[in-house]
């Protein structure tokens, strides 16, 4: 159960749909052989969320309910485990429930303040609820705190949030540009390339920025983008203008057929 959970992660941390699907096999592997073991519990978790936010899982309400089954198994069972408290709350941001996922990010920072995925994931979210100056220092602390390890881009993706969010359009797409070429493979961050570059006048690029997300993911259309694939900004404002950037961009319309 150990290799297959540590094989598990091994694929997690590669970050790409191929290797996550992967992820997700070897922990349902653990899972049952040892259905009460922990961390093959919180593996299969992340493994399934990653999988729907990199768009290697379809965005399905069965996906998301088991992954928040099995993370909040895990925090019973470990209350004091930082990881398990920050697996739960990205569950919860994947199922929309912000305040809940926030709550948990605050309990995981309690936990562990040096844990850079506690500040980056929170900064995510309260990036979200349009609490920007709390969503800047928190991605600032997260980039601080972590290396440049594998998921120094997801840190740097919660600072684009932000930084759209608070009209700082320039340095968003600064900030976009550098989480694509570390992660090709992210269309999360992709699109937020191409409302970044929509929004500061780069017709053209923004324009190839779209190009890159449908040829990896090519149902995404304006109906389904976000919510849906992506979490929406709480504040109507907001939401409106990533939408309308996308639009601009060249996001198709929805499928009318």
């Amino acid at each position: 159960v150990r290799r297959l959970v540590n094989e598990a992660l091994m694929k997690y941390f590669e970050m790409t749909r191929d290797s996550l699907l992967a992820s997700k096999g070897l922990a349902e592997k653990a899972l049952a052989i040892a259905p009460d073991n922990v961390r093959a519990k919180r593996t299969l978790s992340i493994a399934t969320t990653m999988g729907v936010a990199f768009g290697a899982l379809p965005r399905e309400q069965e996906h998301i309910d088991r992954a928040i089954e099995l993370a909040e198994d895990s925090v019973r069972a470990v209350p004091d485990d930082e990881i398990a408290r920050c697996i739960l709350s990205f569950a919860y941001e994947c199922d929309g429930r912000i305040d809940e996922a926030i709550m948990q990010c605050q309990h995981a920072i309690s936990l562990n303040p040096s844990y850079p995925s506690g500040h980056g994931d929170i900064s995510m979210l309260f990036a979200l609820r349009g609490q920007i100056s709390e969503a800047m220092r928190e991605a600032n602390e997260a980039v601080r705190l972590g290396t440049h390890d594998v998921i120094d881009f997801w840190r740097h993706h919660g600072l684009v949030i932000a930084l759209f969010a608070g009209g700082d359009d320039r340095r968003a797409l600064e900030v976009a540009r550098k989480v694509v070429r570390t992660k090709p493979g992210f269309v999360r961050g992709a699109l937020y390339w191409a409302a970044t570059a929509s929004a500061t006048g780069n017709n053209e690029e923004a324009s190839r920025a779209i190009h890159h997300c449908l040829s990896q993911l090519p149902h995404l259309n304006m109906d389904n983008v976000c919510p849906g694939f992506l979490p929406r900004y709480v504040n109507d404002s907001h939401h409106a203008r990533f939408l309308d950037m996308l639009s601009k961009a060249g996001l198709p319309a929805a499928d009318s057929r």
